[in-house]
């Protein structure tokens, strides 16, 4: 019979089997996608630990690393410290160490602790001369000078980290570094600069197993190009970051690209749906102690509902301010500003405006700098009624939106510019360009410009259908708790679905009761409820808005605006534009296109006569974008065509010439890092069929 061994022999055992792990499968171990290598050092480490041992650095620090490029802080850090007492670590491996020690510390917005580690990486990389942990310390170095805003130290230090770097070989770091850079330049609003740096990660991402180092890459993109208002190629990179978060299983990983997500649904002005993702973003960052999220997550939040929840958003501000951040607080402070000014606290606006402006100059934030200017400019309005000054404020920052290139805040700032000067005209055009980029009237129920000058001409009644089920009465939200009950809410749904065509009272009352024998009384019930939500002070005719009779029930599309009715109209209208050539069918497909943000009723829990309503408006939005996509590629417009492609993909993954459509525009484009990735989502969705892709060359041609 075997001896049994001792606590501390299990522990050294355990430390030598992690070195050995650590070693045989070290790059694709520091990628951080094989969860099963993870979950065999977990074990390892649980070994070590409970025998009070000591870990090796050359162990910890690979993974350390993996659990960091996975979002998951609480786990790097407990590699990374049950390894501090290592007794006579490799010099390169202590190098190693520290210098990924130093980056957890600070993902975490541990400022201080983090720069105290980074000084020792420096010092011992130099030290031991190795190039891959001479970067690595760089790295750290180039990290803790974000924190503290010094962006000409923080250049240095990261065009110091990929030269040694790349010198080494270390993929890895070199997208990693890569990646920074073109953050560093979605932070200063260099978004056009931010994704030519990162289109240079993402050719390196293709041609080697750099692993969560590159899903990294499509977030910044998407932020990159969430500033240049390129909304659809934005929720791409966010669909391909997510899918390859959950293939690694890197769930941590998700709160960045829900964060990305949301901040598309806000860019768009879907408050709701925005609202939800920075609740999921928040949950998932709360439980990973990321700091780089939390901030955002809560502003996001507190901005999503100043409309709705006054309270909650001040929270919500609050907490926001209140966070470790790891770039900065610009985010939060410009939202509480937005927030204390659509709430009328103009002393609380202007002291925000203040911190803001202050923060974003000395970091070189462009974008936020030119929120900051608009936000002191309408606090100024606010309080004197006078326009002189903010005009000549707005004016300088719309030069500020040019040079950022943000195509939507050139056409927020127009109509502000057009709301003081009083030409309603410039307004109206304003607030259609928008429309055609992509965001939607409801924008203004979101902390910022457009809240604070409110609602342009609201419709008497609206009802939202797309994404998430809303209802509006004299441009107000109709909160949930005006619903008094769930077959009224229910009963608007079904019939906006109709699209203003009659129903029959018994197949409405059958949907909503199904198998319920004498439902009459029910359904005259749930109609008077529906109606007193949709005209709460009875000024008008029971039938204004919703019509009945003894045999049928309708909405009346001349009174109610219903999203899928302007939608069908613009689109089919759009389509026969394109099918006769005219001049204004590109404006008139990208009207249409913006109109559809989501599926029918995605965010609620429709039963199945919502299926085939869901299907033939997806069907109809695929259809414009596709026809959207081809025009656009035979005027040689590349980037919007690149976007509306990745929106076809997005509703319908199997389109194959929508696929080959995609490859083919950016391999013409020379985006040729991306055209392989976008033939490699391809052929992956072909096997998924069990259909034999076509070769890349056949596409290009």
């Amino acid at each position: 019979m075997p001896e049994k061994r001792s606590s501390v022999e299990i522990s050294a055992a355990a430390a030598a089997a992690a070195v050995a792990l650590a070693h045989a499968h070290g790059d694709e171990l520091v990628g951080g996608t094989r969860r099963d290598l993870l979950d065999r050092g977990a074990a390892l480490l649980a070994d070590v630990l409970s025998g009070g041992g000591v870990l090796s650095m050359a162990a910890a620090w690979r993974f350390g690393a993996a659990h960091h490029y996975r979002g998951e802080y609480p786990n790097a850090m407990a590699w990374f410290q049950a390894a501090l007492a290592d007794p006579g670590p490799d010099p390169v491996d202590r190098a190693r160490f520290l210098g990924g020690y130093a980056s957890v510390l600070w993902a975490q917005g541990n400022a201080e602790d983090g720069r105290r580690v980074a000084d020792e990486a420096m010092i011992a990389a130099q030290e031991c001369g190795d190039d891959g942990a001479i970067g690595a310390a760089w790295v750290a170095n180039g990290l803790v000078q974000a924190h503290a805003g010094d962006r000409t130290a923080n250049l240095l230090a990261y065009e110091r980290a990929l030269a040694h770097a790349e010198r080494a070989g270390d993929v890895v770091t070199v997208v990693r570094v890569r990646n920074n850079l073109g953050s560093r330049h979605v932070e200063a609003g260099r978004f056009q600069q931010a994704l030519d740096e990162l289109d240079h990660a993402v050719a390196v991402a293709e041609d080697h197993a750099v692993g969560l180092a590159g899903a990294m890459v499509s977030v910044n993109r998407a932020e990159a190009l969430l500033g240049l208002g390129r909304l659809e190629e934005a929720v791409g990179e966010i669909t391909i970051a997510t899918d390859q978060f959950r293939s690694a299983e890197a769930t941590h990983l998700l709160a960045f690209a829900l964060l990305l997500e949301a901040d598309a649904h806000r860019v768009r002005g879907n408050a709701t749906r925005a609202h939800a993702k920075y609740l999921e973003a928040l949950e998932r960052a709360e439980s990973a102690g990321n700091a780089q999220v939390l901030g955002p997550a809560l502003a996001g939040l507190a901005e999503t509902v100043v409309a709705d929840d006054p309270t909650a958003s001040h929270a919500h501000a609050k907490r926001a301010l209140d966070q470790p951040h790891t770039v900065g607080d610009v985010i939060p402070l410009r939202a509480a500003g937005w927030i204390a000014l659509g709430q009328g606290d103009l002393e609380a606006a202007e002291m925000w405006a203040a911190r803001a402006l202050s923060e974003a100059g000395r970091r070189d934030q462009l974008a936020e700098l030119a929120d900051a200017i608009e936000l002191r400019a309408l606090t100024r309005w606010a309080a004197t009624g006078e326009t002189r000054d903010p005009l000549g404020q707005l004016a300088e920052a719309a030069d500020a939106w040019r040079e950022v290139g943000s195509a939507i805040r050139t056409a927020v700032n127009r109509i502000v510019t057009a709301r003081l000067s009083g030409d309603r005209g410039a307004e109206e055009a304003g607030r259609q360009a928008l429309q055609a980029l992509g965001v939607r009237a409801d924008a203004d129920r979101i902390a910022g410009p457009l809240h604070v000058l409110g609602a342009a001409a609201a419709p008497e009644v609206a009802i939202r259908t797309f994404g998430t089920f809303a209802v509006s009465v004299g441009g107000s939200p109709v909160p949930a708790s005006e619903w008094p009950s769930r077959k009224s809410r229910q009963l608007v749904q079904v019939l906006a679905g109709r699209r203003g065509r009659a129903m029959s009272r018994a197949a409405l009352a059958e949907l909503l009761w199904p198998g319920v024998r004498d439902t009459s009384g029910r359904l005259s019930v749930a109609l008077s409820t529906a109606r007193a939500v949709l005209d709460p002070g009875r000024q008008h005719d029971a039938d204004r808005y919703l019509a009945s009779d003894r045999s049928n029930a309708r909405l009346d599309p001349a009174t109610v605006s219903i999203d899928i009715v302007e939608f069908e109209r613009l689109a089919k209208a759009a389509l026969e534009a394109a099918r006769e050539r005219s001049a204004d069918a590109v404006p008139l497909l990208q009207a249409a296109a913006s109109l559809h943000p989501a599926p029918f009723l995605a965010d609620e829990t429709a039963d199945e006569w919502a299926d085939e309503i869901r299907d033939d408006l997806l069907r109809l939005a695929v259809e414009v974008k596709r026809t959207l996509a081809d025009r656009l590629v035979a005027a040689g417009s590349t980037e919007p065509a690149v976007g509306w492609l990745m929106s076809v993909i997005a509703d319908d993954p199997y389109d194959e010439p929508s696929h080959h459509g995609l490859v083919r525009v950016l391999a013409g484009a020379r985006r040729h890092g991306e055209a392989r990735r976008a033939y490699r989502a391809y052929t992956a969705r072909m096997a998924e069929l069990e259909v034999e892709p076509a070769t890349y060359d056949a596409i290009v041609g």
